[in-house]
This record gives structure tokens, C-alpha cells and sequence, in this order.
């Protein structure tokens, strides 16, 4: 009896120090759709740019595909945020030559039958939030974020195989914001944006002269079920692009613009 009263508040003890601790840790994930606003690009030399192409009229991406995305975010001191967050975001699609082109020094044609594409622009960011205001039931959180891009875009007609593949890999740093208000019951609805925009190759990770920009809105309401986690409703606009010549004097433009709707789950340990 006595050793199991000892255990009991040796549990106790344990428990109200975790609840007391300065660090936690939030793990979420959503899952959902999104959809092309706007997407074009454009590759090839300084002197042979070749075409502006069109994915949602000329690469069937005027449909919805799958779209996840993972963050932990580890509270130190209830007021310093250090997030990890993957987000994937691969769009394979095949669609009928319907004109003729010229994309990355190759030219496309009717009778060439399909193209195959692949546009992947998957992502790692590590952000650092303070929060800077926190009276009752409201937060206001600014930090910066370090994005590293991971870029495969492939281009193959069906019948000559004639093609190009560009792969990429890059940091890109961001400013980031977070707002919030908590109601007592429960429901919260929370505003977080990163951005940046930059024609000064130091700032947006490449080696040449090149103007980049980046944009990642977002606006959430949810509800917290108990002390321990939280389900919420996500709508967000992602979007990104740049246009430079590199030293080789390759040329590339890409300007995309995409929304999404999630449903995700909070877990705070």
C-alpha cells in the first residue's frame, strides 16, 4: 500500500513539472487539395528563350491534386518557437500536344502525341517565432524562416522521347508573422504568413543575378478538444517565382500561384 502511494505521487509529482515545464511541442499534420491560380514557365538561353508555357491550358493542371504537410514546433519558454515543416508538392500530369512549342532548346509538336511533366517543388523550412504579444486569449509572433527548395521539372514528349530535365536545390530565407485569437471555450482562429522578395543573388540563394520571390498565406480556424489536441479547418495561398540569366547563360521565368484547403490535427505533448 505504501509503495503504491509512493508511486502514485512520484506520477503526481511528474506530471504537474511536465505541466509546469518551459518547453513543449506541438506535431501537426493536414491533408487536403489544391488547385493552380496561375502557373508559367520558361526555359532556355539569353539569346534562345524559347516559349512561355502554360500548365493549366497546355499541361493539364486544371485539376485538384493531393497535398499534405508536417510541422513540429518546439516551444522554449512559452514565448520562442523553433519549427520544422516539410511540405511536398509533386504535379504529374500528361496531356495532348495541342500546338507546336519550344521549351528548353527542344521543339514541341502535334504529332510528338503526349507530354509527360512532372513539376516537384518540395520544400523543408526551419522558422524561429517570438511571440511578442501574448494579453489573454491573443498572440502576435514575428521571426524569420530559412526554405530550402528541392526542384525537379521534366518535360519528355510521348513519341520522340525528346525532352529536359532541371533539377534544383537552393536556400531561400523568409520573413515570417503569426496572429491569433483563442477563445475560452475552445475555438481559435490563427493568421500565419512567411513572404520574402529579392533581385540581390546574396538574398534568394542563387549564384547569378535573379529575382526571386516567395509567398505562403494562410488562414486557420480550429477547435481544441482537450489540453492535448486540436483539429482545424485550413485554407492557404502558396505561391513563388523568379526570372534570371545564370552564368551559362541559361535563362529560366516560372511564376506560379496556388490554393489549398486542409483539414489538420494538432497534437501538444
Amino acid at each position: 500500500m505504501k509503495r503504491a502511494l509512493s508511486v502514485g505521487i512520484l506520477l503526481l509529482t511528474a506530471a504537474a513539472c511536465f505541466a509546469e515545464s518551459p518547453l513543449g511541442l506541438d506535431l501537426s499534420f493536414e491533408a487536403g487539395f489544391i488547385g493552380i491560380l496561375k502557373h508559367e514557365i520558361q526555359s532556355g538561353t539569353d539569346a534562345d528563350r524559347g516559349d512561355v508555357f502554360d500548365y493549366k491550358t497546355q499541361g493539364g493542371q486544371d485539376v485538384l491534386f493531393p497535398v499534405t504537410r508536417l510541422a513540429a514546433d518546439l516551444v522554449l519558454f512559452r514565448r520562442h518557437h523553433a519549427i520544422f515543416m516539410y511540405q511536398p508538392l509533386v504535379l504529374e500530369t500528361q496531356m495532348p500536344i495541342a500546338g507546336s512549342f519550344r521549351f528548353d532548346q527542344v521543339d514541341y509538336d502535334p504529332a510528338d502525341g503526349f507530354l509527360d511533366l512532372v513539376y516537384s517543388f518540395s520544400f523543408w523550412r526551419f522558422s524561429y517565432l517570438y511571440d511578442i504579444f501574448q494579453p489573454p486569449g491573443y498572440t502576435l509572433s514575428a521571426g524569420i524562416s530559412l526554405q530550402i527548395r528541392n526542384a525537379n521539372i521534366v518535360f519528355r514528349a510521348s513519341e520522340s522521347g525528346e525532352g529536359s530535365v532541371n533539377n534544383n536545390i537552393g536556400p531561400v530565407p523568409i520573413i515570417k508573422l503569426k496572429t491569433g485569437y483563442y477563445w475560452e471555450g475552445g475555438v481559435f482562429l490563427e493568421f500565419e504568413g512567411d513572404g520574402f522578395y529579392a533581385s540581390n543573388s546574396f538574398f534568394n540563394g542563387a549564384d547569378y543575378p535573379f529575382t526571386g520571390y516567395i509567398y505562403d498565406l494562410s488562414l486557420r480556424g480550429g477547435y481544441r478538444f482537450q489540453k492535448f489536441s486540436s483539429a482545424y479547418l485550413n485554407l492557404r495561398f502558396l505561391g513563388g517565382g523568379g526570372q534570371g540569366v545564370s552564368d551559362d547563360l541559361s535563362f529560366t521565368y516560372n511564376d506560379l500561384h496556388t490554393i489549398s484547403a486542409t483539414l489538420g490535427l494538432i497534437l501538444h505533448l
